[in-house]
């Protein structure tokens, strides 16, 4: 397994994610965001400021998804902590929208998500393009994207803010701040999972949105 992590080519991952464009979910979460000024479902609230990183909500969601079903076919060692997250998110999930939660989605139009993201990323292919179509937003993909981004970041606070770490590096001015989100996801995988390209988009993704959604106040809350 590898131990070291491809910079280069986690960098080129990170700029594709960050470019992801803003996406709003059509339904009676928007509706009474736009009302009430907030939705909350199952202890997470939901805030106008989310649809700013929607796109990037859904296509987490679409992507562990994909990650799941390639690992029931493809176990690997390191991947006991997401499969935990993915539970954990799926039975959250399940308590309103039973057969159609996350990651299962019975009776959803699960035929337009991509597949075989985490195939590609296996064999070192970071293919992810299609996670920018915003065909993908759904209440149902936004609401666990964010449901699984909260989730796998509780666990990576001491990693990302603690001493040595990459928001002290920052904030001390030995990491800039192009280089913030490879610097982040690069401490997330060796965290909980494993320098492996299968990881390099999840990775990515949490790291972008952890700087979109406000690094400062994730780590000093």
């Amino acid at each position: 397994m590898n131990d070291k992590i491809n910079e280069a080519l986690m960098l080129s991952l990170v700029r594709e994610v960050d470019l992801l464009p803003p996406a709003i979910p059509a339904g009676l979460m928007k509706r009474r965001i736009d009302e009430m000024g907030s939705y909350e479902e199952e202890g997470l609230r939901f805030v106008a400021d989310d649809f700013m990183v929607g796109l990037h909500y859904a296509g987490l969601a679409v992507l562990a998804r994909d990650m799941h079903r390639y690992l029931a076919e493809h176990p690997r060692d390191d991947a006991a902590f997401f499969e935990q997250v993915v539970s954990l998110v799926h039975s959250e999930d399940g308590k309103r929208y039973g057969g159609g939660a996350f990651p299962d989605y019975k009776g959803l139009p699960v035929t337009d998500l991509p597949e075989g993201l985490a195939a590609a990323a296996d064999a070192g292919r970071l293919q992810i393009a299609l996670l920018g179509d915003r065909a993908i937003v759904h209440e149902w993909t936004f609401k666990p994207g964010k449901r699984l981004f909260v989730k796998f970041c509780s666990k990576f606070k001491e990693t990302i803010c603690g001493k040595d770490g990459p928001y002290e590096q920052f904030t001390n001015g030995l990491v800039g701040q192009a280089a913030l989100p490879t610097t982040i996801a690069s401490s997330v995988l060796m965290a909980g999972f494993s320098a492996a390209t299968f990881w390099y988009p999840l990775g990515v993704y949490l790291s972008i949105l952890l700087v979109k959604t406000g690094l400062k106040t994730y780590c000093e809350n």
